[in-house]
């Protein structure tokens, strides 16, 4: 069973990696957090500069459940493909133990984690310019399994990111993809596969099996379920949903599911696979039927069998 700690048994020093920054240094790379380069549900980005390394600093507004998760699931891991955590700050420097509860102090004190600067934009405004050729999406699309890859697999215990979207997809100036933003991500329990929560992510890319109930059980498919639409967002058309995609599967006119910004500048068998993974990966009918990370890695790359692609013919099953 994947379990949260409380406030009060999370020790710091267990995560090592990252280190503390005091919020002078930061107030002064960011020029007073003046140059704001991203918002979200859990906080404001600002960029800055700290020892010649240009670095994103995010400001968290609810507060210190998402700076742990983040911190613990990516603080001690590296992969080229994972935003590169490097610190964090409270905005009143203390020692360990006054962090640790710091609930019993000012709650209005701000917290603060520092990441690498990923500078060129996310997938998602890429694709609404509508400037990304095939052969980068597909590069992008492996980078982000990759990622997926290592987190599911490569990692002991395992992690789950649970927000995965097209919005938390970052380029750099190679347009090299990185998964960002862990606020939701959780460690998982070496013994256990699952863990119940309250349901979280973002509608269109959470699994709807993970919205049923108040509470619900997380494991690698709901990540996958994410991917698959991530995916059909990346090869498709703005605004294409999974149920036209579907339909067009199964009248054998996949390839019209295509975007039309390509301009048919594609290759077929590159775009047939990613169309096909992401109908797999997002299937409803039975999670335990969506390929894992390695298996959808496997498929784009040599294309052949792909595990429960034969049952996607009943479509009432899938929509």
């Amino acid at each position: 069973m994947w379990t949260r700690r409380s406030n009060d048994d999370l020790d710091l020093k267990e995560i090592g990696g990252p280190r503390q920054f005091i919020y002078r240094d930061l107030n002064v790379a960011t020029n007073k957090f003046s140059n704001v380069i991203g918002r979200g549900a859990f906080g404001v980005v600002c960029r800055g500069s700290l020892g010649g390394y240009e670095v994103a600093v995010k400001t968290l507004i609810n507060g210190r459940k998402d700076f742990i998760a983040e911190i613990s699931s990516i603080g001690g891991v590296k992969h080229e493909n994972l935003v590169r955590l490097i610190g964090w700050c409270r905005q009143n420097r203390f020692n360990i133990v006054d962090f640790i509860f710091w609930w019993r102090h000012d709650q209005k004190n701000k917290l603060f984690l520092v990441y690498e600067l990923v500078s060129n934009g996310n997938l998602a405004k890429r694709l609404h310019e509508g400037v990304l050729e095939w052969t980068t999406r597909f590069i992008i699309i492996k980078d982000i399994a990759n990622a997926l890859l290592y987190l599911h697999e490569e990692c002991h215990p395992y992690i789950l990111h649970r927000d995965i979207k097209s919005d938390n997809i970052l380029l750099d100036n190679n347009f090299n993809a990185k998964l960002a933003d862990f606020g939701l991500s959780r460690i998982a329990d070496p013994d256990n596969n699952i863990v119940k929560t309250t349901a979280h992510g973002t509608k269109g890319y959470i699994d709807p099996l993970c919205m049923r109930d108040a509470t619900i059980e997380f494991d690698r498919s709901s990540d996958m379920y994410s991917f698959g639409m991530v995916l059909l967002v990346v090869a498709c058309t703005q605004g294409t949903s999974r149920e036209q995609v579907w339909q067009l599967y199964q009248d054998k006119s996949l390839l019209q599911a295509a975007d039309d910004n390509l301009r048919g500048q594609y290759d077929e068998t590159q775009m047939e696979r990613v169309l096909i993974l992401g109908l797999c990966c997002s299937r409803l009918d039975d999670a335990t039927k969506r390929p894992t990370i390695r298996q959808a890695l496997a498929f784009l790359e040599h294309g052949g069998p792909m595990p429960g692609l034969e049952s996607l013919i009943n479509p009432r099953s899938n929509l």
